[in-house]
């Protein structure tokens, strides 16, 4: 989150009427329809250039993002809803800075060290400070922040299931990179996790516009449904870098947090 070819139907040549021999005979064609999956890669064509929306809904969450790899940029939002877990999160990528803002609710207040947390103002993140600071970072050859492209190249027993829809199955053991996948629920998988069901849509261009993923249950996970949304291709836009009175500058307490330390 932080990483096409339309089937063509050609027809047939024809060769002259029999006995005409003053015209040369066209030469035979063959056609065949395009392989599903290689037209289902194919509709990454826009996707692989690193600037687009995405929106998308996963197990315990929900979430946005503007992405320009070129420019390395990305304004990413993200809203859990695990139990009695709930926050939100918004990350604003500007290379070479990086900027959060986070509101965790009551515990903002409830635990000292934590008051900036109440998703008011941007939170300018020191990455010297961060353990897995590339985690913050954007390559401006990292177009596939989603893990979209190791997802359908996964796929498996791909067929055209009406209009612009394709149907088969994928490796979620492949997209660790993706925010709609759940490293628990992978591994409660077990093998059944090279074999999920999915459903892609393209758009009216050609490219991938709608990615459904309906994963099984798999120990206390209940079986739920995984969709990403893309849109904007080319047209992503981005916040500008926040200034003044909109940013602060952290305290260690808010580091401790983000590295995962007591």
């Amino acid at each position: 989150m932080l990483a096409a070819v339309s089937v063509v139907f050609a027809a047939g040549a024809c060769g002259d009427k029999a006995g005409d021999s003053s015209k040369p005979a066209a030469a035979a064609t063959s056609s065949k329809p395009a392989d599903p999956k290689e037209t289902l890669l194919g509709s990454l064509k826009e996707y692989d250039k690193g600037i687009y929306d995405v929106a998308f809904t996963a197990r315990d969450g929900s979430g946005s993002a503007a992405v320009d790899a070129t420019q390395k940029h990305a304004h990413i939002k993200l809203a859990s809803t695990e139990g009695d877990v709930k926050f939100s999160m918004e990350l604003l990528v500007l290379e070479p800075e990086a900027y959060l803002k986070m509101d965790m609710g009551a515990m903002a207040t409830a635990v000292p060290g934590l008051e900036l947390l109440n998703g008011k103002k941007w939170i300018h993140v020191d990455r010297s400070k961060i353990k897995d600071s590339q985690e913050l970072s954007i390559k401006a050859d990292e177009a596939d922040l989603l893990g979209v492209e190791a997802l359908l190249k996964s796929a498996q027993g791909v067929q055209a299931a009406g209009d612009k829809k394709y149907t088969g199955t994928l490796d979620l053991s492949k997209a660790d990179k993706s925010p709609m996948t759940d490293e628990e629920v992978t591994k409660a998988l077990g093998d059944k996790a090279a074999s999920v069901p999915f459903t892609a849509t393209l758009g009216a261009d050609g490219q991938l516009s709608e990615l459904v993923i309906d994963v099984p249950a798999a120990g206390d996970k209940a079986a739920h449904q995984l969709k990403m949304t893309l849109s904007n291709y080319g047209k992503a836009t981005i916040p500008a870098k926040p200034a003044g009175a909109e940013v602060v500058e952290p305290p260690a307490s808010i580091y401790t947090m983000l590295n995962g330390s007591n």
